[in-house]
């Protein structure tokens, strides 16, 4: 690792498919970064809205390799780019996402120049309308549970603001919507240093098509499996799987007063338990 901020190699990865309508915010947001040492990454699954165009007229700019070709999902895209990174940080910003200014970058590089113990740098960020216009921000309520601890309890952590030094570590190919939950746990589990900036560094927007705004029985099945993995008490595990089974029951018996019960008592047991027991 270089010692000065400005000769940190940061690899972005953004991994895409058929998100023509955002992700030009999400490139210049990338490209206009005051730390101009940057390897930019764009896997797209071939979309077929206009995405190529939109990404071509960046291509002028040196630090974009575009690759353009099936893969087995969100999480193969990424995989594809952790493989390839040659940066000594590395993160993944989806294409509907964006980093909060130019500043993010630099002030990144900054903490892990001056803090070589620190492997994993984690902040806030913003929560967008469909536009991109800011909403909420969303800031981490208690940094005690960017640990394994809290990781085994729900999925604390802001994936598009948080960065890492790069490793073999691996997204598992298996999961469509938790794998980044589960990602993360890992690092938990393997004790690496993390250092909360409190720093708004990403802008996370959700929409129709997003996978977080699916509610939906595979995420629920995804969100035990990763408790398990990560640790989690007997009590959150088990409460994980009966909500799980109360989606799956509605979902295949065509029942969705069954999954709104699952939802409202999931929501009781949040705050019965203190915020220890509930799925997430």
């Amino acid at each position: 690792m270089a010692e000065a901020p400005d000769d940190i190699l940061v690899t972005v990865i953004t991994p895409t498919y058929n998100q023509a309508k955002y992700i030009a915010a999400c490139i210049e947001s990338v490209l206009g970064q005051s730390h101009r040492n940057i390897e930019y990454l764009i896997f797209d699954a071939c979309s077929n809205d206009g995405t190529e165009a939109i990404v071509g007229k960046y291509l002028g700019d040196r630090r974009i390799r575009y690759v353009r070709e099936r893969d087995n999902g969100q999480a193969s895209a990424i995989n594809k780019g952790f493989a390839q990174a040659r940066g000594d940080i590395v993160c993944w910003l989806n294409s509907d996402d964006f980093f909060f200014d130019g500043q993010v970058l630099g002030k990144v590089c900054r903490v892990f120049a001056s803090r070589p113990d620190v492997d994993v740098i984690t902040g806030d960020g913003y929560l967008a309308a469909e536009d991109g216009s800011l909403d909420s921000p969303l800031v981490a309520a208690d940094p005690a549970t960017l640990s394994a601890k809290g990781m085994a309890t729900s999925y604390y952590i802001m994936q598009p603001a948080t960065f890492w030094r790069r490793s073999d570590l691996r997204l598992d190919e298996s999961f469509i919507f938790a794998f980044d939950w589960k990602f993360f746990a890992q690092m938990f589990r393997d004790c690496r240093p993390v250092y909360y900036l409190h720093e708004y560094l990403a802008v996370y927007r959700p929409h129709e098509a997003s996978k977080t705004t699916q509610d939906n029985a595979r995420r629920k099945y995804e969100g035990w499996q990763v408790l398990k993995f990560a640790g989690a008490s007997r009590l959150q595990a088990g409460w994980a799987y009966f909500i799980y089974a109360l989606y799956n029951a509605s979902e295949r018996s065509s029942l969705p007063l069954l999954k709104r019960g699952a939802h409202f008592i999931n929501r009781v047991m949040r705050v019965l338990s203190g915020g220890r027991i509930f799925s997430t």
